[in-house]
C-alpha cells in the first residue's frame, strides 16, 4: 500500500506539471509552523483545481521567508499521515534543507512540480487517491 501510494503521488505530481489552467483559492488563514530569528515557516491550505483534467486537490502550501540580511539555511523533516498512518516516516527522501539568501522567501503553488518539497498532499475530491492528510510533523532545525 505504502509503495501504491507513492507511485500514485508521484505520477499526479508529474502529470499536474502539464495543467494549463490551474486555480488556486486559499482556504482559511495561513498557520506559522516555525517563526526563530527571521526566519519563518508557514502552512497555507490550498484548494487547487485543474480544469484542464477535471480534478480538485488540496495541498498544504509551504512558505518559508528570511527577513533577515543574512543567509539562513533550514532542515526539515516532514511526517505525513495519512488517515492516521505515517507514509514518510523513516524515510530520508523528506528530509529536505532548504537555503534562503537574505530577504528571500520560496513558496509552493499548485503547480507542484515548481518546488514539490514545498506542496504537501492533503486530499483529492473525488479523485483516485483516497487518503486524506490527518497530520503533518515537521522537525525543523536551523543550521544557520
Amino acid at each position: 500500500m505504502k509503495a501504491f501510494i507513492s507511485v500514485s503521488l508521484f505520477m499526479f505530481l508529474t502529470l499536474s506539471a502539464f495543467a494549463q489552467n490551474m486555480i488556486a483559492t486559499p482556504v482559511g488563514s495561513p498557520e506559522v509552523l516555525y517563526n526563530e530569528n527571521g526566519v519563518s515557516l508557514t502552512s497555507q491550505m490550498t484548494t487547487c483545481n485543474n480544469t484542464d483534467r477535471g480534478e480538485t486537490t488540496t495541498y498544504k502550501l509551504l512558505t518559508l521567508t528570511n527577513n533577515t540580511a543574512a543567509p539562513a539555511t533550514l532542515k526539515v523533516r516532514m511526517d505525513s499521515y495519512y488517515d492516521g498512518k505515517c507514509y514518510t516516516c523513516e524515510n530520508d527522501e523528506y528530509t529536505f534543507t532548504f537555503k534562503l539568501e537574505a530577504n528571500e522567501t520560496k513558496t509552493g503553488s499548485c503547480i507542484t512540480t515548481l518546488n514539490p518539497a514545498l506542496c504537501v498532499f492533503h486530499s483529492m475530491k473525488d479523485g483516485y487517491i483516497k487518503e486524506v492528510l490527518s497530520d503533518l510533523k515537521l522537525n525543523i532545525v536551523r543550521l544557520n
